[in-house]
């Protein structure tokens, strides 16, 4: 893979989000750390919508300085729940076994974010997963491979029910003061000085089958991760657009508005877009279905407000366009996430 500029926008606003919620903790105010960023000029962008890999480490420097924890990449990473790497963190959960689920994190994980990326194999009796930098400099410091790296620990104890998986962690970074304090908070043991940045256990592990393991849920999962990959990999245009529509949910702009951003006409972008496959009236109809879809399985919000937030002010309106997407009404779709059945 190629370097990515620290100006691309490749990290998911979902990991900002969910720092700036850890750090209300510390009473940090979410605008000190989203100042200047995609978050402060739009309180409610849609998932597509990505900081560049130097905005994310701001906000980072500053969430260190403002909360005084040192050791806030290992809150981080258990705060950070499968459910928060969208449908590929559902694909992992309903994975057959460990060692599928590894493979997903590995092959999708770029739908994520594009500065890390995975890689895992195993060394005689050892299963390792290694993650490492795709951009110049992720952070002049250790957090997101602590985040990472202790976030996938903790939801492999999680998904297999095996809270002793006998694991480790290596950082490439020398060992901070703040470990000896946090050790016992940790899902599995650090150790710092190492050559690279891995999760290590047992490769008996590999073959454990999954407490949630839904072969048609995983299926559907994994559908919309390639549809995800495939939006990501094609032409950087397809990008932007989604980009700019998911800016503003409520608001989406038109086809006038993105064309003027994209510095062309309506026309060229139309064609440009045709030239894809994909039209700008099925670039908006998949950002609000799959940005529907996420949020009705969160279930933090009610079908009414899910409505507002996708620029519907009839929520009747969005019972009809939604059971056109799928086949179901928004109730009858969050029920049945809820009961595990399927996932889109």
């Amino acid at each position: 893979m190629s370097t990515l500029e620290l100006h691309q926008p490749s990290i998911p606003i979902s990991y900002a989000r969910l720092l700036v919620d850890l750090c209300t903790r510390w009473h940090v105010a979410p605008e000190e750390l989203m100042a200047g960023t995609a978050l402060a000029r739009q309180p409610a962008p849609a998932s597509d919508v990505r900081l560049t890999p130097m905005e994310f480490n701001q906000i980072v420097d500053r969430a260190l300085r403002l909360t005084g924890e040192p050791a806030l990449g290992y809150h981080f990473g258990l705060h950070l729940k499968l459910s928060a790497h969208g449908f590929l963190g559902y694909a992992v959960m309903t994975s057959a076994t460990l060692g599928e689920a590894i493979q997903l994190v590995e092959k999708y994980f770029t739908t994520r974010s594009g500065a890390l990326r995975f890689r895992s194999f195993v060394e005689g009796d050892t299963a390792i997963v290694q993650v490492e930098s795709t951009v110049d400099v992720v952070a002049p410091f250790a957090f997101p491979f602590e985040s990472l790296l202790v976030g996938l620990c903790h939801a492999g104890a999680y998904i297999t029910g095996e809270q002793a998986m006998d694991s480790e962690v290596w950082i490439n970074y020398p060992e901070p003061s703040y470990y000896a304090r946090c050790a016992g908070l940790l899902p599995c043991p650090i150790r710092y000085n190492m050559p690279v940045h891995q999760l290590r256990f047992p490769a008996e592990l590999l073959k454990k089958q999954l407490l949630m393991a839904d072969a048609t849920a995983s299926e559907q999962a994994r559908e919309q991760c390639e549809r995800e990959l495939a939006a990501l990999s094609s032409q950087p245009l397809i990008t932007r657009v989604r980009a700019l529509l998911g800016e503003d949910l409520a608001n989406m702009p038109d086809l006038d508005a993105v064309a003027s951003r994209c510095c062309m006409s309506s026309r060229t972008l139309k064609r440009k877009l045709a030239g894809h496959g994909v039209t700008f009236s099925e670039l908006l109809t998949t950002i609000r279905r799959d940005e529907a879809q996420l949020r009705l399985a969160e279930g933090r919000h009610s079908v009414e407000q899910i409505a507002g937030q996708l620029g519907y002010r009839d929520p009747a309106n969005f019972t009809r366009a939604f059971k056109a997407w799928t086949g179901e009404t928004p109730r009858q779709y969050r029920e049945t996430v809820r009961l595990g059945q399927r996932l889109s």
